[in-house]
């Protein structure tokens, strides 16, 4: 009779093991949103409802901008630190031939801010798209996404600053550059 409960019991641990590894499981799919779901909410119980699949479509859309804003951000500061460069370079040349080739360089880096600065604007505006579209809080699994779609749009603003930050130092190395250079 011991070694039945005993049996009975260690079944029952494993049971529940299974069930920890389901729910860990689940909830890994969960961050992985980018494996498609098929579920048919009224045959299984456990699928996505329209509001479900609207908060994915805005974490999956936040996601992205999120990744398009970093790598504009850091885009946007590589180039300020190029036309701070050039500018600097320039102003060591004054008043020469190459001192106007330095302002140029400084400008092409200006322009490479902007377009980086416009692809953080871009990210910035499809990040408050996601979070409007988002669907209010509510009690189910689906809140991760919730909760990530404004993790990402909060880092989509700080990166925005990032590159609007890095757009405005280029700015101001060309102004420098072409001073020095009498462009």
């Amino acid at each position: 009779l011991n070694l039945r409960n005993a049996i009975l019991n260690n079944n029952s641990q494993i049971e529940n093991e299974e069930k920890d590894i389901k729910y860990e499981l689940n909830e890994q799919n969960d961050e992985n949103v980018n494996t498609t779901i098929v579920a048919n909410s009224m045959e299984f119980g456990e699928g996505f409802s329209a509001d479900d699949q609207k908060d994915i479509e805005a974490y999956k859309k936040a996601k992205q901008a999120s990744q398009d804003a970093e790598q504009a951000a850091k885009d946007a500061e590589q180039a300020a630190k190029d036309a701070e460069q050039a500018s600097k370079d320039a102003e060591k040349l004054k008043e020469s031939d190459e001192s106007y080739t330095k302002a140029k360089e400084a400008c092409t880096a200006a322009s490479k801010a902007k377009k980086a600065f416009e692809t953080a604007s871009n990210a910035k505006e499809a990040a408050e798209s996601a979070l409007k579209t988002n669907a209010d809080e509510k009690p189910s699994r689906i809140n991760l996404f919730s909760r990530k779609t404004k993790e990402y749009a909060e880092q989509v603003e700080k990166d925005y600053e990032r590159a609007k930050n890095a757009y405005q130092k280029a700015n101001q190395a060309v102004l420098k550059a072409k001073e020095a250079s009498s462009y």
